[in-house]
């Protein structure tokens, strides 16, 4: 187990990345399973805890017994550099338990510009990079997720991939190795790898071998007779049999998606022929309504989140979305909980549903017309219009929106200067609607550009990219051509989306530049300001491999990905490629005939749509207590333990909030347009600090017994928070902030010699301690005394030092007890280990007085 000391914890950003421990996280005795896996996404936490696949496979595997499921994510540079000084192995968040002592280690591969880390990640771990190197005492390294239909260029760093939705097939591949586990593992790693070849949707690369001819790909050929010639993604066939994310892990931080994800259905068949996802996930499979609004109440229930994403490729697509989100406001009205829509066809755009969701907070607005003019929207079978986008806007106008997103793409095939120019007339036409529906220019319409890339499995897969040059020029053009202040423009790096289309279209070559670019230093590509292009030039230039030879592939030719298929028939890729070039659109075949992609027929599955559907009743949790109604004063005593030290003020509240929805006590809201709960909390505690007095005032709506909220509320926090006494308050109250004004500290920290009475005393009697207090936005100097109640008393025994004292808390401020401790080192020559001090605040009082 690895034990990170404070030291550590306090000189990185967002400790609470590495502590785990977070509310509904799973945490067994690793020596009581059959099977350990780590699940990974190759970034930071805060981007792999908004992955729902991810959260989903951790539910299904920890519901087993005989598996052991816990997480790992990408180090951010500042804790990767002192897990490299101090020898630190990459460890996972559960048990911190090194993640070389596992026996999977599954890595979700989400875009192409995250394989480096994955190779820092081993590096971290201390397995061998390539699958080639391990031995029986190393895990097994899994991919799945969106980059499967591609993984040539990574084929060395893996032992085997998942092909497909995980679901079903990560329970089987669990069995297998259970299985071979029990049988002392015969014919070693090779052997498990065999055995995976029975399970449909497996791809093993090591058993296959790439020939070229001339320096260009041929073709991919079996080496084991038992390899499939083809794998054929896997696929949920039925979304309502499958189980979803029960209880969500809720972290300390604020993530990028910090909110209940409600995954309606999977599948598109818009056929926007530049979308890889749009032919990956087909068919539609949705999920019905009784069945999402089931789970939306667990889903609230155990994780006190206040917002819900009805999310999918195209959430306003669902069958039942106007019927859906009627329900689920009535649900949970109550509860201020806010719905929000991720992804808004224009076609399929209602303002009534818009304005339904944004009764409880207001929502962003966002389009993506995706070109700026209709003949490259049709090339693209976007079928949308500017009408339609225009009408949208007008709706969304007139019912108070001021600000909207557009989404665009440069690059596209066939795109001319034209269409470029189309982009910015298409923005100017949304500012001119908004004043002629408000005679008002206070609008904000933000257009965010990206550079097309082309991916396999896609009409467009045999496109020849545009040129690094050609796409810095037209984005020269657009931004030229905006001239109105109310246009915002946001354009993506076009090196990197060079890149990812070399990397996304690549052969087995490929492994040896990614290795190459890594120990160059190449990692988190996908973070711009850490991203460099001439590092991946270089590892070119090293390996002697032309980028060029991934930017171009004709019809004929046996393409790197052949030998992995999500279903589709490749002469409707082709198809559709023709169709494009005479700009003509396909239907959507999911109400209407079929198109010929072939991927129903292939899987042998089929459209599942709920439309017309007649629901069953849905029995409703009622939050209402039988009390006496009104508003009701509370206030509690509260805990911060070890285990949330390293959270902040602002983290530390929301972590109650979190609890108070769990709880389902009848917390008050505020009035207005962004109601929030009436929590308030005394004053901020210092990051890494533990207290056993910290207080919070909360309003409830009905009169309920102390005992009771404080029994509900400890049910509901995690580890480390603890409600530790509440009360009923009567009359008027001053506000917690203005009554607390004394704060005691115990503070132990080592000594490097027992010579300690002299540097207290000192400092006891100095009249006046000034101390630079340096801020990353000042610097400012204080006089310490001015803000201590007491002198230091102090204990010593074995080389630890024990300090009490208390600080005065005044309207313009205070001090931190590291601050004494610096001052005690640094002007009294006390030899205390800082880094080392473990600080708790004692009591939080007025003039002495608790505050209950």
């Amino acid at each position: 187990m690895i034990e990170l000391s404070q030291e550590i914890l306090q000189s990185v950003t967002k400790p609470a990345r590495y502590t785990g421990g977070e509310f509904n996280s799973v945490r067994k005795n690793l020596t009581e399973v059959a099977c350990k896996f780590v699940l990974a996404l190759p970034d930071i936490y805060e981007v792999g805890m908004s992955n729902l696949g991810l959260a989903i496979l951790y539910g299904i595997l920890n519901r087993r017994d005989d598996v052991a499921c816990e997480r790992v994510y990408a180090p951010w540079i500042d804790m990767e550099k002192i897990m490299r000084a101090k020898k630190i192995p990459l460890f996972t968040l559960e048990n911190h338990e090194p993640v070389k002592n596992f026996d999977l280690l599954g890595f979700s591969l989400q875009y192409e510009m995250i394989f480096s880390n994955v190779l820092n990640m081993l590096d971290l771990a201390e397995i061998p990079m390539h699958s080639s190197e391990r031995t029986l005492e190393d895990p097994f390294i899994v991919g799945g997720g969106p980059c499967v239909y591609n993984v040539e260029p990574i084929t060395d760093f893996f032992d085997f991939f998942v092909v497909g939705e995980g679901e079903e097939i990560l329970n089987e591949v669990v069995d297998a190795f259970i299985k071979w586990k029990s049988k002392n593992r015969p014919d070693g790693r090779r052997g498990f790898l065999q055995s995976l070849l029975k399970i449909p949707g497996i791809y093993v690369p090591s058993f296959y071998e790439p020939s070229y001819i001339d320096g260009k790909f041929a073709m991919i050929n079996p080496t084991n007779s038992a390899a499939p010639l083809k794998i054929q993604k896997r696929i949920v066939r039925d979304m309502d049999l499958i189980p979803s994310v029960e209880k969500p892990i809720v972290p300390y931080l604020d993530i990028v998606h910090n909110r209940i994800l409600l995954e309606l259905f999977r599948g598109c068949s818009r056929g926007c022929r530049f979308c890889q996802a749009g032919i990956c996930y087909r068919p539609v499979r949705e999920r019905s309504e009784a069945n999402l609004r089931q789970m939306a109440r667990n889903l609230v229930d155990s994780s006190g989140y206040d917002s819900i994403s009805l999310t999918s490729l195209s959430s306003a697509d669902y069958s039942c979305l106007p019927r859906l989100i009627d329900d689920l406001m009535d649900d949970f009205r109550q509860e201020k909980i806010s719905l929000s829509l991720p992804s808004l066809r224009i076609d399929s755009f209602s303002i009534d549903l818009a304005e339904k969701i944004r009764q409880v907070r207001k929502s962003g607005l966002t389009f993506a017309p995706e070109a700026g003019t209709q003949r490259l929207r049709d090339v693209i079978n976007k079928n949308v219009t500017e009408a339609n986008l225009m009408n949208a806007c007008e709706s969304a106008f007139k019912n108070g929106w001021q600000q909207v997103k557009l989404y665009f793409m440069l690059g596209l095939p066939t795109e001319t200067d034209d269409d470029i120019r189309g982009i910015a007339r298409l923005a100017k036409k949304v500012v001119d609607k908004y004043f002629e529906v408000t005679h008002k220019r206070n609008v904000k319409v933000t257009i965010s550009v990206s550079c097309f890339v082309p991916k396999p499995f896609t009409p467009f897969q045999w496109f020849n990219q545009v040129s690094l040059e050609e796409f810095e020029r037209r984005q020269k053009i657009l931004r030229n051509e905006i001239r109105d202040r109310s246009i915002v423009f946001n354009y993506h790096d076009a090196k990197l989306s060079i890149l990812e289309g070399i990397i996304a279209r690549g052969d087995r070559r490929l492994n040896q530049v990614i290795e190459t670019a890594w120990k160059l230093g190449a990692k988190f590509d996908g973070w711009s300001d850490l991203f460099s292009f001439e590092t991946w030039l270089k590892a070119f230039e090293v390996c002697k491999i032309e980028p060029e030879l991934f930017r171009n592939y004709a019809f004929d030719q046996i393409l790197p990905w052949d030998h992995t298929t999500p279903g589709v028939d490749k002469q409707f890729l082709i198809s559709e490629w023709n169709k494009s070039q005479l700009e003509e659109t396909t239907h959507d075949c999911r109400r209407s005939t079929c198109v010929g992609c072939g991927i129903c027929p292939s899987l042998k599955v089929r459209v599942i749509d709920h439309a017309g559907e007649t629901l069953p009743p849905v029995e409703k949790k009622s939050v209402v207590e039988n009390s006496e109604t009104g508003k009701f004063l509370y206030r509690a005593k509260i805990r911060k333990g070890s285990e949330i030290a390293v959270l902040s003020h602002l983290d530390y509240m929301n972590l109650f909030m979190k609890s108070f929805q769990r709880s389902k006590l009848p917390i008050a809201y505020s009035e207005g347009f962004h109601p929030h709960m009436r929590i308030s909390f005394a004053t901020a505690l210092a990051v890494g600090t533990t207290s056993d007095s910290e207080y919070m005032d909360f309003i409830l709506s009905q009169k309920i017994d102390p005992v009771v909220v404080k029994d509900r509320l400890n049910a509901s926090v995690p580890i480390g928070a603890e409600v530790l006494k509440i009360k009923i308050l009567s009359g008027k109250n001053k506000s917690l902030s203005e009554l607390v004004n004394r704060s005691r500290y115990e503070i132990r920290v080592p000594v490097a010699n027992s010579e300690v009475d002299e540097s207290i005393k000192k400092f006891n009697e100095s009249s006046e301690i000034m101390f630079d207090r340096v801020t990353p936005k000042h610097q400012k100097t204080i006089n310490l005394k001015k803000y201590l109640a007491t002198e230091i008393s102090y204990e010593l025994r074995d080389s630890e030092l024990t300090l009490h004292f208390e600080t005065i808390i005044t309207p313009e401020g205070s001090i931190k007890p590291v601050e004494v401790l610096k001052s005690l080192r640094e002007k009294f020559f006390l030899p205390l280990c800082m880094g080392e001090e473990k600080i708790h605040r004692v009591n939080l009082t007025r003039d002495g007085v608790d505050l209950i």
